[in-house]
């Protein structure tokens, strides 16, 4: 029999193939902080297109009702934060709590 001599790059090749498809699902986790401190701003055209507003007091759309701000809606995926916390309307950007948007859905 014939012994095959094994090429040390290919291995190598094959290891970090292997650690580049184990790394992909966590890249998000890397890179979710630097988003998360980014702060939506009222002249965002995303935030436009929503009508979103930093006090809900200064909202002015057939949609809103009393009593409706973002701390209270269930996008607002993080209901411990008081003044600024993620909204998935907006990718997990940073909404005040005391913040209204045409995408209110209800705490349930």
């Amino acid at each position: 029999m014939r012994k095959q001599n094994p090429n040390p790059s290919r291995r190598r090749l094959l290891r970090m193939g292997v650690a580049g498809i184990v790394a992909i699902p966590a890249a998000p986790l890397l890179f979710a902080p630097v988003a998360a401190n980014d702060r939506v701003s009222e002249d965002d055209p995303e935030a436009q297109a929503l009508h979103y507003r930093h006090d809900a007091a200064d909202v002015d759309h057939e949609a809103y009702e009393e009593g409706q701000t973002c701390a209270n809606c269930l996008l607002y995926t993080d209901p411990d934060a008081s003044d600024w916390g993620p909204c998935e309307a907006f990718g997990g950007r940073h909404v005040a709590a005391a913040g209204w948007c045409n995408a209110w859905v209800p705490r349930s």
